[in-house]
């Protein structure tokens, strides 16, 4: 998925405790512990966008756990610059409403290439959470079919970045907040993309977001001080559209030509998946 950066949501971060609020408790969704994934919480889907290639790909329950993997390479045809996207997911709570995500990651594995120099955009893998939490108003003219346009998204994300100059077992927890600007939300508009910290490969971690059922979320990893994301108090909090929760590996890669072609590479574990269900106002 592209986000594409605007000055459509204001952002201010800073850093204070989750407010007490009446609200219903965190409940386990999944704990992975089954022979196989139940059917009536999960659905899947794969998208590659233009001239990407999941080569291989694994979802599975192992070991009490949900694992997931994608290996990816790019495209490399038209114009060498920016980068396209290979998805593996794994959705749940179809049609439900959820208030708040949180699971517990750990990423085995990780690699990332770029192209040697006709593209300076980096590749980057991760695995990632997503919820989609409420619609943020009509657009005109509105897309026919409407889908997820103007849903507000929250995306967190594990990842490794082919141009890091991080230590080669430091990853980087980014969230991002944005609302979908199509039908398919295959283009958004938000924030920049704001740091939760670093874990390192092979480490468990916790990730959460929290919505307040208003224009606040609190975004936490492991027990950093939480992050709040306050947005432009003028937009409206209508129903989310289409209820949208994944957990999923993706590879956003170089387009690069094809003797630079570049490469993805993500494998990671989830476990202990709990949601709370939206507090009735």
């Amino acid at each position: 998925m592209r986000i594409l950066l605007g000055g459509i949501i204001f952002l201010s971060v800073c850093l204070i405790g989750i407010s007490v609020q009446a609200q219903n408790p965190l409940v386990l969704y999944d704990d992975f512990n089954s022979e196989f994934m139940d059917i009536e919480k999960w659905t899947t889907s794969q998208r590659m966008d233009t001239g990407v290639m999941i080569l291989e790909y694994v979802r599975e329950l192992h070991g009490g756990r949900l694992h997931m993997m994608s290996r990816a390479f790019g495209n490399t045809e038209g114009s060498y610059s920016g980068t396209r996207a290979g998805y593996v997911n794994s959705l749940f709570g179809m049609g439900e409403v959820f208030q708040s995500l949180k699971v517990s990651v750990k990423v085995n594995d990780v690699e990332a290439t770029g192209c040697l120099d006709s593209n300076t955009i980096p590749t980057s893998a991760r695995a990632r959470l997503v919820g989609a939490f409420f619609n943020a108003g009509e657009i005109t003219p509105l897309p026919d079919p409407p889908g997820r346009t103007n849903d507000v998204t929250v995306q967190i994300r594990i990842q490794r970045r082919s141009n890091s100059t991080d230590k080669p077992q430091l990853l980087e927890v980014l969230a991002d907040v944005f609302r979908c600007t199509d039908s398919p939300c295959n283009n958004a508009s938000g924030p920049p993309s704001v740091s939760l910290g670093n874990i390192m490969l092979g480490q468990w971690a916790t990730i959460e977001v929290d919505w307040n059922g208003g224009t606040q979320f609190n975004l936490k990893l492991n027990k950093e001080p939480t992050i709040v994301f306050d947005i432009q108090p003028d937009w409206s909090v209508l129903p989310v559209r289409i209820p949208f929760h994944v957990l999923g590996v993706a590879n956003q890669i170089a387009n690069c030509p094809a003797n630079e072609r570049a490469m993805g590479f993500i494998d990671a574990e989830f476990d202990n998946l709990f949601v709370r269900e939206l507090t009735s106002p």
